[in-house]
């Protein structure tokens, strides 16, 4: 059957060109009726009002109800060009305002719903695993997002950009939000006569404090003091109580966050950049994201040749196809290319699949995993003594050297290394990648009494591996390269006999190799123990 297509008013198509020009004054942003609302649960609250989960037209929505109720003709007038400003800025990094219900006494904001809640949150839950990589990732978007809105037109100021204003999506993606609106904000009381710290101060720039003029900057100078704790997970200015006394260290004596225990050069300089005391100094968001996408490969990768090979081949890169990344790391690096064995290997552990549902897969490998390969197999080429000579181990020889025995599980978590060793006796073990700690190992076994511990094994580089003791709690550290020989020195310590089976690699070796009594990989005639990666 004919379905007849929509009929667009010939005043909205340009004669000439035959574009479509959409008038919002005929549009506007969504008018949502309150019939339309459904309030689930309270998941929230603000300067504005509070924020309920909700529904509206069929979709799962944030509705933010409104504390501010009986706005004056103007302030109505004004609510809706803003809410009409706000409904135009599509971005994937700001909060999308669907619409606005504008009945006196059922005033709401309606806006896409945020499982994740907000960044605040999120840094000091105790449960939330948030690598530094992935932070920086946060503090890029926070970025994006703030670019997108200086840049708008008219130009939008947050005015009050803090950890609480930024949610965080089913993906873990950052939304500005609690921008423009003044209409519906409540008053600004004086700062001049409060004794105590609000809390938006911790984040306001000293020129706000001091009364002078406000430019985009202010948002800039928040931004360092949320940047600061995406980095350290701290609260800032825990100490300050008094607003008086807060104000003057700020303002008078340029007092900011510590910096003690920032080790990047590249985060440090662009936080001072971030809250200098001159707002003409602080840089631009734009500029910015630029700073983020060089400190994003600082995080990512500790290993210095790693990070001047990612730096001058995929700057501002997060992935890069395998196809692309391989034949370029091989020519920065002077390796080699891999056999069939080391490269499948190498995919198990630092290839990923991208999909987008239409195109074909490809095999990526993302930054972060790059990086955490050179830190649990690195550095790229090592040169150490063997038996007496001096040879150059590459990072491709180190991995197979340790992912070919039986022990080796790879990148399993406690709960799946303890699901795989249940049910085996005593002596039985595997040693995996530490989850919690890049560049470590972790020894997973069963001990005498049939219960299941595991032994974080620092990995050093050139200065080898160290543990403690389960007798007498010593360090114990050795000077070798090989993982092979320090588990040997550990043999009788935590009591390791029989490596646990399962591994995913083993099928990648099981042409190659042997299995021994015990076993253990009969490998050129070296054991478990032996010195070989």
């Amino acid at each position: 059957f004919f379905v007849p297509p929509f009929v667009m008013s010939s005043a909205l198509i340009d004669q000439e060109t035959g574009s479509v020009s959409i008038d919002r004054n005929v549009f506007g942003p969504p008018d949502i009726k309150a019939s339309e609302l459904t309030y689930i649960k309270r998941i929230g609250g603000g300067c504005f009002g509070s924020v309920y989960e909700g529904e509206c037209r069929g979709m799962p929505v944030a509705i933010k109800k409104l504390f501010k109720q009986d706005l004056s003709s103007k302030a109505l007038t004004e609510f809706k060009q803003e809410v009409e400003v706000c409904s135009r800025l599509n971005h994937p990094n700001v909060l999308l305002f669907m619409g606005a219900c504008t009945v006196p006494g059922e005033m709401a904001i309606v806006t896409e719903l945020c499982h994740r809640g907000n960044l605040e949150t999120l840094l000091h839950h105790e449960k939330a695993q948030l690598s530094l990589y992935k932070r920086m990732e946060m503090a890029k978007e926070t970025a994006v997002g703030m670019a997108w809105l200086h840049g708008a037109d008219p130009q939008i100021i947050h005015r009050d950009l803090k950890p609480s204003n930024l949610l965080v999506d089913r993906h873990g993606q950052i939304k500005v939000c609690d921008f423009g609106l003044s209409a519906i904000k409540p008053a600004n009381e004086s700062l001049q006569y409060k004794e105590t710290i609000p809390g938006t101060p911790l984040w306001m720039p000293p020129e706000v404090m001091m009364g002078r003029k406000v430019t985009e900057k202010a948002d800039v100078y928040s931004y360092g003091i949320v940047l600061w704790e995406i980095v350290t997970q701290q609260i800032p200015f825990p100490d300050m109580k008094s607003f008086p006394k807060f104000r003057q260290m700020v303002c008078l004596n340029n007092v900011r966050p510590p910096m003690d225990d920032i080790k990047l050069p590249s985060v440090r300089n662009l936080l001072d950049l971030c809250w200098h005391k001159d707002p003409d100094t602080r840089p631009s968001f734009e500029e910015i994201v630029k700073m983020i996408e060089v400190i994003m490969i600082d995080c990512a990768i500790e290993d210095e040749q790693g990070r001047e090979f990612w730096k001058g081949t995929f700057p501002g890169q997060e992935y890069a196809p395998l196809d692309e990344f391989l034949p370029r790391f091989l020519e920065f690096s002077g390796l080699e290319t891999p056999d069939t064995v080391h490269l499948e290997v190498f995919k198990l552990l630092v290839v990923s699949e991208l999909s987008d549902n239409i195109m074909k897969p490809i095999d990526v490998v993302r930054i972060a995993d790059f990086g955490a390969f050179l830190q649990n197999f690195g550095p790229i080429t090592l040169q150490r003594e063997r038996r007496g000579k001096k040879e150059t181990v590459n990072v491709f020889q180190r991995m197979y050297g340790i992912c070919k025995q039986p022990w080796f599980h790879g990148d399993i978590s406690k709960n799946q290394a303890e699901t795989i060793l249940r049910g085996y006796k005593s002596g039985y073990f595997l040693v995996r990648l530490s989850t919690t700690v890049t560049g470590c190992f972790t020894i997973s076994r069963v001990t005498p009494k049939s219960t299941i511990h595991h032994h974080r094994i620092d990995y050093k580089g050139s200065k080898g591996y160290a543990t403690r003791s389960i007798v007498d709690k010593s360090i114990i550290s050795s000077s070798s390269k090989s993982l092979h020989s320090f588990i040997g020195l550990l043999k009788e310590d935590m009591h390791l006999e029989t490596p646990c089976p399962g591994s995913k690699f083993r099928v990648l070796f099981k042409v190659q190799q042997t299995i021994g009594p015990g076993g253990y990989d009969q490998d050129d005639n070296e054991t478990l123990f032996a010195d070989i990666d």
